[in-house]
């Protein structure tokens, strides 16, 4: 069935409180990443209860909507509902009482994540080139223009980054991205970078005084991003106080006279100067021969999927910017990452994760659905596997990490016996599998071993988490049961006539006779269907009043305007909890709405408990009717049509 993307902008574009509530939204590979007026507005779970989403995260001051590999096409249609997205000028708004901390990572992600899905474009043109250039050793020398234009293509980018960091820039901090790409370029102007010494720093005149003179600006970001902050300061003041009639010129000159003088006085050696102490506290770490690249491995395969999780990995990704901005002496004079190298290990442990708990699993839809997301892996693309797998069982998320510790660690060790004791390197590029061409450095003597070395990490680091996971991991009763996938007829329902009862859940529903409770299996209370839940809400699914909540709180009556009684019991065996985890939101004889919130459940403490959370939805008076249908198979929403029962 083809995927509804209208559908699911919409239910995210009302969840987070409507194109009123939206600052910006842009998007990285797997998720919408939105800057809010008021996070309190979001509805969490009717976002989540969108399809479409796999889950909601809020970090770094952003309310990140996870969606995975569809996640462009649903961009476009919110873009096409009228939401800010990150073609609009933005403006912050002073950080709404954010932490310090949270502003740093939400302007990091801002200015980062719109380039990030070039960048790894290029990383693809880049590896792919330094594997032509082993098959063809003469190409590049041969006078052929095809190796030139393809390089301008795979390097343009980290060349010109001022230029792309300041148009980013100028979007998040609300400053005419034209004059914030104008800042940039001033940083790479011809003229400019034929003043680059032989040395780190020159001294030049400026007005008749000397002045310092910074590294060559290519493939920098921190003098940018500052420029453009300056900068919109200067443009906001300049539209409120000049006259109407001349803001509109007078405004783009005098940010622009201002900021870029200031720019190469001032901010250019500063940042220079932060620049090279990130690179070499970098250098340092990895300098310590052996252990440096070690304890890097260990940490960035340890800790980068947990960064993920919160979306802090954009905190570490123009550090190794930073680092690829300069030429490294060590492996054969290339611009390359020492560090970011050692996340793909961790990245590629969570696929092998996933896909020893999918030949764990039974039932084919669940298994179907884990196989799709370890693919996904392959490609690096992570999020679908965390939320919907590893990390909500706990134990294979963490086994994962350790496995990316350990092989993170060894690729260290063995990347130093190969580097004279500085670990494996890669050019910035690629994902999952379109990182490794990275790996092949051109110029560098030991470029086969470094790729081999980051070749077999990966697979001991997917090989150790598929193993680790295997032994350990038990699958609950849903995912044991090995029915096959349900078809669903209502060619012989009048679906004109018949009473409607909508899902109360989001989650996958599958008949009622393969409910993991027996009496249900055999409807001994009434014919209906269950649902493997996600969230921790139930719903009304219909107009009706409730009858009974009952005294334990884990299963609620409710007889509909048209006479169907409707019975929604939340877990097996949950009586036994005696009401702990559960918050009913209504009483007995309560008039409710369709998709009115009824009850609250923690799934925490209830699977901590050991008790199924499958919930059922049964037509207690089935006898009543000629038939009750099921209408829907598979995923679904709150809200979704379930049963016709005529």
């Amino acid at each position: 069935m083809a995927k509804d993307f209208v559908k699911t902008a919409q239910g995210v574009l009302a969840g987070v409180g409507g194109k009123e509530n939206i600052r910006s939204v842009v998007h990285c590979a797997t998720r919408l990443r939105f800057t809010l007026v008021d996070q309190s507005k979001a509805n969490d779970d009717a976002v989540k209860g969108t399809g479409g989403v796999v889950s909601v995260v809020k970090a770094g001051g952003l309310y990140q909507v996870v969606i995975g590999n569809d996640v462009h096409e649903v961009f476009v249609e919110l873009e096409k509902l009228g939401a800010p997205t990150g073609s609009a000028f933005v403006d912050d708004g002073g950080g709404g009482g954010q932490s310090l901390g949270d502003m740093l990572i939400g302007t990091i992600a801002g200015v980062f994540t719109p380039i990030f899905a070039a960048l790894i474009g290029v990383g693809l043109i880049k590896g792919s080139l330094a594997i032509l250039a082993v098959v063809f050793p003469g190409w590049a020398a041969s006078g052929d223009m095809s190796y030139t234009v393809l390089y301008a293509a795979g390097d343009a980018l980290m060349y010109f980054l001022p230029i792309f960091v300041a148009y980013t820039a100028s979007i998040k901090f609300g400053l005419d991205p034209l004059i914030g790409m104008t800042i940039g370029a001033a940083l790479v102007y011809p003229e400019i970078v034929a003043q680059y010494p032989f040395g780190p720093w020159g001294v030049h005149n400026f007005l008749g005084m000397p002045i310092l003179v910074m590294m060559r600006y290519s493939g920098t970001v921190l003098p940018s991003i500052i420029a453009a902050w300056g900068a919109s300061k200067l443009y906001k003041h300049f539209r409120k106080t000049l006259p109407s009639s001349v803001k509109n010129f007078v405004t783009p000159f005098l940010t622009l006279v201002i900021t870029i003088p200031v720019m190469f006085l001032v901010i250019g050696p500063v940042f220079g100067i932060v620049g090279l102490g990130i690179q070499t506290g970098i250098s340092g770490i990895v300098g310590i021969r052996f252990i440096g690249p070690i304890l890097i491995g260990l940490v960035f395969g340890a800790f980068w999927q947990v960064l993920v999780i919160f979306g802090l990995h954009w905190a570490v990704v123009p550090l190794a910017m930073q680092e690829a901005a300069v030429p490294n002496p060590v492996f054969g004079g290339l611009k390359v990452t020492a560090t970011l190298v050692y996340c793909q290990i961790a990245v590629i442990a969570q696929m092998g994760a996933v896909f020893a708990m999918a030949l764990k699993i039974k039932n084919a839809e669940r298994r179907s659905a884990a196989i799709a997301a370890g693919i996904g892996g392959v490609f690096g693309i992570t999020e679908p596997i965390i939320y919907g797998f590893t990390l909500p069982k706990k134990q294979p998320f963490v086994l994962a990490c350790v496995s990316g510790a350990i092989c993170g660690a060894l690729a260290g060790l063995f990347g130093s016996f190969n580097s004279g004791g500085y670990g494996i390197a890669a050019q910035m590029g690629g994902l999952g599998i379109f990182s490794y061409p990275g790996n092949i450095l051109p110029g560098f003597a030991g470029s086969t071993m470094n790729l081999v070395i980051a070749l077999l990490a990966g697979i001991f680091s997917a090989g150790l988490a598929f193993l680790l996971v295997y032994l350990t991991y038990k699958p609950d009763e849903a995912e044991l049961k090995t029915t096959g996938a349900v078809t669903i007829d209502t060619s012989k329902v009048d679906t004109a006539k018949a009473r409607k009862i909508y899902s109360p859940v989001k989650g996958r529903v599958l008949p009622i006779t393969q409910s993991a409770d027996p009496a249900h299996q055999e409807e001994a209370v009434g014919k209906g269907v269950c649902f493997m839940p996600l969230g921790g809400k139930i719903f009304a699914p219909c107009n009706g009043k409730v009858e009974m909540v009952f005294d334990t709180k884990h299963a609620i009556n409710i007889k509909s305007d048209d006479g169907v009684e409707v019975l929604i019991h939340c877990g097996i065996d949950t009586v036994k909890l005696n009401g702990k985890g559960f918050t009913p939101h209504v009483k007995d004889n309560d008039t409710v709405k369709a998709g009115q919130l009824i009850l609250e459940y923690d799934k925490d403490i209830i699977a901590r408990a050991g008790y199924n959370l499958e919930t059922q939805v049964v037509i207690t008076n089935s006898g009543d009717y000629k038939s009750v249908t099921q209408a829907k198979s598979g995923d679904c929403i709150v809200g979704d049509l379930i049963l016709y029962v005529e």
